[in-house]
C-alpha cells in the first residue's frame, strides 16, 4: 500500500511541475509558478483519484501495485461521488498519517475500500 501511495503522490506533483514548466512555459522565477503547479497538481490528482477508480477501478499507483478501489457493501465500482468524497477525505487523512507516522491508509473512506486485485471476487 505504501508503494501505491508513493506513486499516487509523486504523479500529480511531477505532472504539475511538468505541465507548468514544459507546456505552459513558466519558469521558477515567475510569481505565478508555484500557484500554477499546485493547481495543475490538484487537477492531475483529481483525474488520477476520481476518474481512475470510476473508469478503471483504481488510481495509477493502485493499478501498478495490483490494487482495486471498490464499494464496501458490494465490491462494485466506486461511483463518481464516492470517489470525489474519498479524494477529498484523502487530503485530511494523509495529513493525519504524516503527523502520526502511521502510513496505514485511509481505510473505508466514503464507503470505499482498497483490495488486492487477486482477492476480488468475480
Amino acid at each position: 500500500m505504501i508503494g501505491a501511495t508513493t506513486v499516487d503522490c509523486l504523479v500529480p506533483a511531477s505532472a504539475g511541475v511538468a505541465l507548468v514548466a514544459g507546456v505552459l512555459q513558466y519558469s521558477l522565477g515567475d510569481p505565478i509558478f508555484v500557484p500554477m503547479v499546485i493547481a495543475c497538481a490538484l487537477a492531475v490528482s483529481f483525474v488520477n483519484h476520481v476518474l481512475g477508480p470510476v473508469l478503471f477501478r483504481g488510481s495509477l499507483g493502485k493499478l501498478v501495485f495490483g490494487l482495486r478501489v471498490v464499494r464496501v457493501t458490494d465490491a462494485r465500482r466506486s461511483g463518481f461521488w464516492r470517489a470525489v468524497g474519498r479524494w477529498l477525505l484523502g487530503f485530511l487523512y494523509l495529513g493525519i498519517m504524516v503527523v502520526a507516522q502511521d502510513g496505514g491508509g485511509i481505510g473505508e473512506a466514503a464507503g470505499l475500500r482498497v483490495i488486492r486485485h487477486r482477492d476480488e471476487r468475480r
